[in-house]
């Protein structure tokens, strides 16, 4: 978190605050739904588990050693959890331990607004090894032949043999939860994590609603991109510099007097500005058609998409790298004023915006690079480093207003009214999420 990465976006019920909270607050819930038991499940039963930890303790589940006895019981307890929602009491030397979190002020990252943070740790019971090599060094030092030539039954044993070389793999990715906007957000792109995290969140009294990017036209990422690329501005400053690179090395291009100019078109191949003042701009990597009927072509370099795009009448973007900005006009220790441009969120736009066989809209190579710039600086001003929970409400702030001006701003683009429908809406489902399987 808090530089680029994926996010998955699902729908949350407002109205669910209520429940959520009853269950951050019941000790034996939170105990049979922590990582502490979800690690014990893994290990006990080899199989995968999902658990959560506080979002200010990563690893809190190691500042618990469990018995042998204890870790069996706290295992049977999460895979009966998993599969009917049974929570029974647990010996109070649990219970009382310091392994996981038990109220709801462990898990809210603001003392009025509705926001909330964990960790959702992932256990996959998984090879960490090589096993190919494994399987050749068993068949060179047990048979003295390559696994290849072994015969079927040899090979069972081989086999066998490699399973040691199996253990629990923990991954885990931060979750943000904003019962004021109805959102949740999951630092990932794994649809099996991602549904295991929006399992565990229902079993906790949050109603997750599946969403979806969606808008009343078909390709509609590529309009947005192509209608940004129609209106944009510095077009002379962005083919010259395509011009200076079929002459020049990149090192020989001669960098412009305005740095502002500069920072253009080194970095984007289109510069748009929005009715909102909302600036939006192109860059790879990117996918340019040359023709309708022909393969895209995929670049990186803004000034060889210039070209490209210049080639023929019917160029247009597939996908591209959208940054949106604010200008910011400011002025300098010597007086004189100057305008910065300030990303709100920089993300990929295509055809990969949504997992909509999981319910979740898509923010892939997402970023806030000016936040960080920011909080640095009002650390150096203030001389004062902001508690843990400060920086996890600055990050979901800046995220949500991040979302709301991306829907906003592609309204604006598509062209859309009031009452059309567009943006990050519900999906209708058939049914609930199902239970997870016993292990």
């Amino acid at each position: 978190m808090f530089g680029r990465g994926n996010w998955a976006i699902a729908g949350l019920v407002k109205e669910s605050l209520k429940d959520f909270s009853i269950q951050l607050a019941d000790p034996a819930r939170m105990a049979v739904a922590s990582q502490l038991a979800a690690g014990a499940a893994a290990r006990l039963y080899k199989s995968d588990a999902m658990g959560i930890n506080p979002y200010s303790a990563p690893r809190m589940d190691e500042e618990q050693e469990l018995t042998d006895e204890q870790q069996i019981e706290v295992a049977r307890h999460h895979v009966a959890d998993a599969i009917d929602g049974t929570v029974a009491v647990l010996p109070s030397e649990v219970l009382e331990g310091a392994g996981f979190g038990r109220s709801v002020e462990a898990f809210q990252i603001h003392a009025t607004i509705p926001w909330f943070g964990l960790w959702a740790v992932a256990n996959e019971w998984k090879n960490t090894s090589d096993l190919p090599s494994i399987k050749e060094q068993s068949s060179y030092v047990l048979l003295e032949r390559p696994y290849k030539f072994l015969q079927p039954t040899d090979k069972r044993t081989v086999d066998e043999k490699g399973i040691d070389a199996t253990e629990v793999s923990r991954t885990q990715v931060p979750v943000l939860l904003d019962f004021h906007e109805g959102r949740v957000y999951i630092e990932s792109t794994n649809k099996k994590q991602i549904y295991a995290v929006m399992v565990s969140l229902s079993r906790l009294g949050a109603q997750i609603v599946p969403v979806a990017w969606n808008y009343p036209m078909p390709s509609w990422t590529e309009i947005i991109l192509n209608r940004l690329h129609e209106g944009t501005q510095f077009v002379d400053a962005f083919n010259k510099r395509a011009e200076e690179a079929k002459r020049f090395s990149e090192k020989e291009i001669e960098k412009l007097e305005d740095r502002e100019m500069e920072a253009i078109v080194s970095k984007f191949f289109s510069m748009t500005e929005l009715k909102t003042g909302v600036w939006a701009g192109i860059s790879g990597p990117a996918r340019i058609r040359l023709h309708h009927v022909a393969p895209p072509v995929a670049v990186r370099n803004p000034a060889m998409a210039t070209t490209l795009l210049n080639l023929t009448a019917d160029a247009g973007i597939v996908s591209g790298a959208l940054t949106l900005q604010e200008c910011i006009t400011v002025t300098t220790k010597s007086g004189s004023e100057r305008n910065i441009r300030r990303d709100i969120a920089r993300f990929d736009l295509n055809d990969r915006i949504n997992l909509t066989d999981i319910g979740v809209a898509m923010l892939r190579g997402f970023d806030m690079a000016s936040h960080k710039k920011d909080v640095l600086r009002e650390i150096r001003e203030t001389r004062q480093v902001p508690a843990i929970p400060q920086f996890w409400g600055a990050w979901l702030h800046q995220l949500s207003y991040a979302v709301r001006t991306i829907e906003e701003s592609f309204r604006e683009v598509l062209e859309l009214g009031g009452d059309e429908p567009g943006g990050i809406v519900p999906i209708p489902v058939s049914g609930p999420p199902e239970v997870a399987p016993k292990p």
